[in-house]
Order: C-alpha cells, then sequence, then structure tokens
C-alpha cells in the first residue's frame, strides 16, 4: 500500500490476518509511526514485485501509479484521472457536465478581489467556498448571504492567500446530501453500487469545524436511480482511462434530480472502513479479483453498516507543512486500551504497537471509527473504551437515521 498518512492500513491489516504478505509506506514523515509494529512497512520507497497487487488508498500520487501500471503492474486506486478529480474542482466540474450530471452554479478564482463584483450578479443566493488543492475541509464554509461570504473570505485570505492557489465559489442547493459509490475494473462496473450519507460537523448539533466525517451509514443501493442518473455517467471516461478502483460522487438530490458536488476517486473515510466489514468474502480476493478483471458476484454479511469517528486532541487540527512530529502530536503514546473484545468493530487510524500495548502513533489524534449495522451497539462500543480525553459525536443514532431516510426516498 503506498499512502499519505496511513489511512488505509486498517484495510492492510486485514489483508494481512488472511494469510497475505504485505508492506505500508508512509509518505508524509508527520504519520511515519502509523502502524508501527503491526504491519511491515518500507519508510525509503518500495520496490514491487511483479505480482504484487499495490494499493494506493488516497489521491495524490497518480502520475506513479500511472507508470506502474504502464509497466505492467497490478495498481487500485491511484491515477492522474483521479487526482485530477479530487484536486481540480474545475476540471471535476467540467467532467460533471460533460457526463450529463447536473451542476450548482460554479466558478473557479485565483484571486480573492475578485469575488465582489461575481457575488453582485447573485445578491439573492447563498455559495459555498471550497479551496481548490489539498487544503483542508475545515476551510469549506456554507455562508449565510454575500456579506458573510466577504467577511468569511478576507480572514482566509489573511491566513492562508498565500497557500490557497484557487478556489471555487458553488451555488447552495436546498436537498439532501447522498454520496453514491461504484468499482470499477478498467473495462467495466463491478460488484453492487453504495450509499453513503454522512454527518461532516465535529459537535453534536453540527457546530463546530468540518471534519471530513465523524460518523456515516453505508449501505447497498442497486437499481437505485440517484446511481443511474449520477456516478454511473462517468464510466465512460473511466474506461477510456482505464481506471481501476472506486469512485465516488457526492450529490445533492431534490425534486429537479441530482446535482454533482464534487468527486472522491479513491478510499473515502470513513465510508470505506465501514464499508469493507459488510463483505462476506476476504478482502485480499476483493482486491485481487478487481485487478484482474475477475470479479464476480459479491456476498454480504449485511447490507448496511453505521460508523462514528473517535479521536482525542488536538484533532481536529491539520499538520502544517515543517512540523515535527513530536511537536504536532503532544498525545504520542497514549494508551488505548479496552478494545480487544470489540476488535472486529473498531478501524484503528493513527495507532501503534509501543512494548506490546496499543496507543497512538503520530498524527492529529484520529484513533478511529468504530463499525457496526446497529448504531446502538457502535455507542456501546464507544463507552467501553478506555482512552483519555476521547471524543466524539453523541447524537448521530438520531442525525444519521434521518439522513438516510431522506436520501432514501429519492433512490
Amino acid at each position: 500500500m503506498v499512502s499519505v498518512a496511513g489511512e488505509g492500513a486498517g484495510v492492510l491489516k486485514q489483508i494481512q490476518d488472511e494469510g497475505n504478505e504485505v508492506c505500508l509506506y508512509i509518505s508524509e514523515k508527520s504519520y511515519e509511526t502509523v502502524y508501527d509494529g503491526i504491519v511491515p512497512k518500507s519508510n525509503y520507497g518500495f520496490e514491487p514485485d511483479r505480482d504484487d497487487i499495490i494499493l494506493f488508498d488516497m489521491s495524490g500520487n497518480g502520475d506513479l501509479a500511472d507508470d506502474l501500471k504502464k509497466h505492467g503492474y497490478k495498481i487500485f486506486g491511484g491515477s492522474v484521472l483521479a487526482d485530477d478529480l479530487e484536486h481540480d474542482r474545475n476540471f471535476g466540474f467540467d467532467v460533471m457536465k460533460e457526463c450529463g450530471i447536473k451542476t450548482p452554479i460554479t466558478e473557479e478564482f485565483d484571486d480573492f478581489e475578485e469575488v465582489p463584483d461575481f457575488l453582485s450578479q447573485y445578491s439573492n443566493k447563498k455559495f459555498v467556498f471550497k479551496p481548490s488543492g489539498t487544503m483542508p475541509c475545515k476551510l469549506t464554509y456554507c455562508s449565510e448571504d454575500n456579506d458573510d461570504l466577504i467577511n468569511y473570505l478576507k480572514f482566509v485570505s489573511e491566513k492562508y492567500g498565500n497557500e490557497i492557489e484557487s478556489f471555487v465559489l458553488q451555488e447552495f442547493v436546498e436537498g439532501d446530501v447522498v454520496s453514491s459509490e461504484i468499482f470499477f475494473d478498467g473495462t467495466k462496473v463491478v460488484g453492487v453500487p453504495n450509499h453513503t450519507v454522512e454527518a461532516k460537523k465535529f459537535m453534536n448539533c453540527d457546530l463546530g469545524p468540518s471534519t471530513g466525517c465523524s460518523g456515516n451509514i453505508i449501505w447497498l443501493c442497486e437499481g437505485s436511480k440517484i446511481v443511474r442518473d449520477g456516478v454511473m455517467k462517468a464510466t465512460g471516461i473511466l474506461k477510456d482511462k482505464n481506471y481501476v478502483g472506486q469512485l465516488d460522487l457526492n450529490a445533492v438530490v431534490n425534486d429537479e434530480g441530482i446535482w454533482g458536488l464534487e468527486w472522491t476517486p479513491r478510499f473515502g473515510y470513513d465510508s470505506m472502513p465501514t464499508f469493507m466489514p459488510m463483505l462476506d468474502m476476504e478482502w485480499g480476493k476483493f482486491f485481487a479479483d478487481i485487478v484482474n478483471g475477475q470479479s464476480g458476484e459479491w456476498k454480504f454479511k449485511n447490507e448496511c453498516n453505521s460508523s462514528v469517528r473517535l479521536s482525542i486532541p488536538p484533532y481536529p487540527v491539520e499538520p502544517e507543512e515543517g512540523n515535527d512530529p513530536e511537536d504536532f502530536s503532544p498525545n504520542i503514546g497514549v494508551p488505548i486500551q479496552g478494545w480487544e473484545t470489540f476488535c472486529k468493530n473498531i478501524y484503528f487510524y493513527e495507532v501503534m504497537l509501543e512494548n506490546d500495548k496499543l496507543v497512538h502513533a503520530g498524527g492529529t489524534g484520529l484513533i478511529a471509527s468504530v463499525y457496526h449495522k446497529n448504531i446502538e451497539r457502535v455507542y456501546h462500543i464507544l463507552d467501553q473504551l478506555k482512552i483519555p480525553d476521547k471524543q466524539y459525536r453523541t447524537d448521530l443514532d438520531k442525525v444519521l437515521g434521518e439522513m438516510k431516510k431522506k436520501a432514501e426516498a429519492y433512490a
């Protein structure tokens, strides 16, 4: 596995437990201790064998992935196409339009001073600010009105202006947000698509910063209208680029149809850790079948799973380039106890073994995603875990259930 911060290491650990040889390469120094003592690692790059399967758990290494694929290696998840879809928002929207997926009014900028003139054309609309590239998702902001947005962008420009090469303003569309995901083997869609709804805000009642995901529900959705009129329309470009991996379309659905918002062409966090345990098959075989073009019928233990994200401070901060891992991660070594009984329902992120004990590794304080088909069971497990300063949302049993119900009304 080629990883930036080791988020996909839990998948690799399961593949190892199934009897396969594995190796993890993490490129970002701040996370280099993640999964130390748990899976074999290489801190100096990697030299794959011809019969190895190489998993890319994040976008951002597309040139490397495409070069390896060109030389005959078996690749899942990485490509220049994936990088462009996720990190170049304008390209992503162009692909949606080419595929016939409706998009909200969206304008790209490389200068904050151009914003007021643009907004003057739309005094009766709300817009969402989304930075392009790899800037933290916590900067994404849905404004109340134009004045609110302009004031917020003054702050962003002063604080982060030198780090943001471009950004988009996207019309806020009323409706319900749902993600739809398919898997592609280079020539065709395989397996069964799924939907995800997730709570992104850090605290109860959708307060606090956006974290990407504080909890989710994922379920199988074969025959869904949202899939058919959304992500499935992208199969032409996936085939043209010989893409092997997953593709998720985050969209707003309402009575007017499906409105594309953004692509996720990689492991979703926490959707992938929530989806994989639903499979009634070895995870290694799952990936091997896809990259070899041999996927048949997928078997599942259950058709729906829920998860809640568990963390400790300083999460949800984001590391800045040049941070020393020890300075940035003051909680390295914090003990994680009470998990052994529930290990089949915990997907660990920033952990390592220290003196044969599970502890927090380097990183932001992201500990795990706890999952179960019954979200009440998730909360029981979270209550049993013994971790100093543990933090998680306690309202997702109601919040996620209502989100799923609304999304299903359109499916």
